[in-house]
């Protein structure tokens, strides 16, 4: 079977270091936070988990983490803000799916959640992408852009200020409208086009005919024998309460992981939005109440981070789920990231085993280093017997 071959590893530049020194919840400032470490897990988990495996998998055959409203981390809000981490952060804890929102406004493509301005630019957020990936050549990427809100006082078309931004580092970037394999993508971004344009008919993956809230998955068929099916069911056409929303969107999400799972065509990509929310006159839900959990009638309600847990928990081994977009999804359940990782290898050593292992082989070495010394102790007794002497209490060998 073919190994991995890693692209070479590029050191990033005086600028490019010095943009980890800003603050990464505006365009003028963009630090990337503290990263957010797997501890105590064995690999090839966390910041370098594609490494191990091979290079002729086509990336639609992976399980692969992702976040949705990727850059909505910025601010408190509760009906706008679906991430607390930061991108640098999302990306070290494992997740390699972005749904960038983005609007024009000046002339600058900005990251927005429906009407919200989020304070940073797309230019800032790839910089930091960018940075990253230069010290993760094993990496690969899968990025969503959509324009999520009409254009402000620009001359541009928001297809050619996309088109602007993406250029400035194409070498990171795989534009072509065709399911790469993990060697091909290794070290680059694989783009889903969610806009239209002029002159784009080949540009990316296109996938906008996606559908505005759907009630059932829907497939998209590009013009180019790309299949994509998509489950994006955010919001209930009534109202619904806390754990009747849950339950509902629950079922959606756990729908498609076993259709995907099924399938056994391996070029078919599936994208399977865990998030939603409510906002009516009856119920005001947010994302993060619906991804964590709540109290509901004074008891505590489970959300749907910790119900797709038990589910990835109770199905372990090796099954393919597509992608998997989630909120917070490092709230509400103990590694949830690290177990849709690990869907995506046969066997995944435990910590358990590892440290069996390591066990052994420190018995191993104390046997080795204790049979050796034995050896060598008995030819000295032999031969100091054969010469007729003896040990005497320093354990010399003499003769009367």
């Amino acid at each position: 079977m073919q190994s991995a071959v890693l692209p070479e590893k590029k050191t990033p530049s005086t600028e490019q270091t010095a943009l980890l020194e800003k603050e990464d919840t505006g365009y003028t400032t963009a630090k990337a936070r503290s990263p957010c470490i797997l501890t105590n897990r064995a690999p090839p988990l966390g910041e370098r988990w594609m490494a191990k495996l091979h290079n002729r998998i086509p990336v639609s055959a992976l399980t692969i983490p992702g976040t949705h409203d990727s850059a909505a981390f910025t601010g408190a809000w509760p009906f706008i803000q679906t991430q607390k981490m930061g991108i640098t952060e999302q990306l070290n804890a494992g997740i390699r799916y972005f749904d960038l929102r983005c609007g024009l406004r000046d002339d600058i493509v900005e990251m927005v959640h429906g009407s919200a301005i989020l304070g940073l630019t797309l230019s800032v957020l790839l910089d930091m992408v960018y940075l990253w990936m230069m010290s993760h050549p094993t990496e690969a990427l899968v990025v969503q852009i959509k324009q999520d809100r009409a254009a402000e006082r620009s001359s541009l078309h928001f297809a050619h200020a996309i088109w602007s931004c993406i250029s400035s580092g194409n070498t990171h970037w795989r534009t072509a409208n065709t399911t790469p394999t993990l060697g091909e993508l290794r070290g680059r971004i694989q783009l889903l086009r969610r806009f239209t344009g002029p002159t784009l008919h080949a540009y990316g993956i296109d996938v906008t005919q996606w559908q505005d809230n759907p009630s059932k998955p829907f497939t998209i068929y590009t013009w180019h024998d790309v299949q994509v099916t998509i489950q994006d069911h955010y919001r209930p056409a009534e109202a619904q309460a806390l754990p009747a929303l849950i339950a509902r969107k629950g079922g959606d999400v756990v729908e498609l992981l076993e259709h995907a799972a099924a399938n056994i065509d391996s070029g078919h990509w599936y994208i399977n939005f865990t998030s939603a929310y409510e906002f009516n006159l009856w119920y005001q839900l947010p994302p993060r109440e619906i991804a964590v959990g709540g109290y509901w009638a004074f008891k505590w309600e489970e959300g749907i981070n910790p119900r797709l847990s038990g589910y990835l928990q109770q199905h372990k081994g090796q099954r393919r789920y597509g992608i998997v977009p989630m909120d917070f999804p490092e709230s509400g359940a103990d590694d949830l990231i690290t177990a849709l990782i690990e869907s995506n290898y046969k066997h995944v050593p435990s910590n358990a085993s590892w440290v069996w292992r390591t066990l052994l082989v420190v018995v191993f070495i104390l046997a080795a280093t204790a049979a050796f010394v034995y050896a060598t102790c008995d030819r000295r007794t032999a031969a100091c017997m054969l010469s007729g002497g003896h040990f005497n209490k320093s354990w010399r060998c003499t003769k009367d």
